[in-house]
């Protein structure tokens, strides 16, 4: 039976199949484990980076024994890990695993998401998250006014707290504004050429979530030239901030207030605060694109990305899909000739 859990991953290349995937459920390795179990013991590489904190007591030995169990099962699976920022790059060295520091907001396309000068700012704020008690959105309470983007998961339950945590944030607060549209009461999911618009009609992005993994919402802010309020955070969503256009601040609607006010009256221009992003980024870009070619090298294979711009500029974010989809995507990209079958 096809596995359809999800998770989110990229195929980097068919021969030898190359995937840059994430950790999700207890998969700690991402696809390297399913695809193993469809395929066998074949050529085949996995850059590894985390979607939630690392920074959990017994994460990093958990993954330690799932990759020495799958390296032993498999030995002809090549596993990296890339992580989102230092702490995490050092707890899975100290295991004794292969990590490296590249923040997985690189995915994040600045061809989809750039400013939009022709758009009215309207909102003091805006804040792209799911409605859910995690992300504390009621951080944003004195805020003059906020603009809100959200989706809701198709997991039970998910409706319900969105319909709550709405009713406690925005309802009835005129200058508190969902951007999605409703049906059924549940909100309709914005593409990301559509987010990119609506980001623009506010000043200033909000990230106020206490731990998550790196947020792509605060990379999609910056590209698009915001400037971003966020608190205290696990999970690497500050690699990239400049403390000119970035505030860390109190977990308190005080604290949020001002600190909106405060990079509201900076009025530094969207382009620079884009380009000032993208020069931070492009060292990880590189990184991640030489590590790419060592796994490659490590398979038997040519380089593919050396020397190269990033080729990945309009893909945006790493997706999530269910397993057997990226099963199906490598076999009808020609994966896996029959040659290839291990016993």
């Amino acid at each position: 039976m096809a596995d359809e859990r999800i998770l989110p991953a990229w195929m980097l290349s068919v021969s030898p199949p190359l995937f840059l995937t994430g950790m999700a459920h207890d998969d700690y390795l991402g696809l390297a484990r399913a695809f193993g179990r469809q395929f066998g013991n074949i050529d085949a590489g996995f850059i590894v980076f985390p979607v939630w904190t690392l920074e959990r007591e017994g994460i990093p030995a958990i993954i330690r024994t799932q990759y020495l169990e799958h390296a032993a099962e498999y030995p002809r699976h090549c596993v990296r890990f890339i992580c989102n920022s230092p702490k995490e790059s050092q707890l899975l060295q100290a295991q004794g695993l292969p990590a490296t520091l590249v923040n997985h907001n690189v995915t994040i396309s600045e061809t989809t998401f750039h400013p939009s000068p022709d758009v009215p700012v309207e909102f003091d704020a805006v804040y792209n998250t799911r409605f859910i008690p995690e992300k504390r959105l009621h951080l944003c309470a004195l805020v003059p006014s906020v603009a809100y983007l959200t989706y809701v998961q198709k997991l039970a339950g998910r409706q319900a707290q969105f319909e709550e945590v709405y009713r406690r944030v925005v309802d009835g607060k005129p200058n508190h504004v969902l951007l999605n549209s409703l049906e059924n009461g549940v909100p309709v999911s914005l593409g990301y050429d559509q987010i990119n618009l609506q980001l623009a009609r506010a000043s200033v992005g909000l990230a106020l979530s206490a731990v998550e993994g790196a947020n792509y919402a605060s990379m999609e802010y910056l590209l698009a030239g915001l400037p971003v309020v966020s608190t205290p955070s696990l999970g690497g969503r500050d690699v990239y901030f400049d403390p000119d256009y970035c505030i860390i601040c109190d977990p308190t609607p005080a604290a949020v207030r001002d600190a909106v006010a405060a990079l509201k009256a900076r009025n530094i221009p969207r382009e620079e605060v884009r380009a000032r992003t993208i020069a931070k980024v492009a060292g990880d870009r590189s990184r991640f694109l030489a590590l790419a070619d060592e796994v490659l090298s490590e398979l038997g294979a040519p380089s593919q990305f050396g020397g190269k711009d990033w080729p990945f500029r309009h893909w945006s974010s790493v997706r999530w899909h269910p397993y057997s989809y990226y099963m199906e995507q490598y076999e009808a990209a020609g994966g896996l000739g029959e040659d290839e079958m291990s016993e």
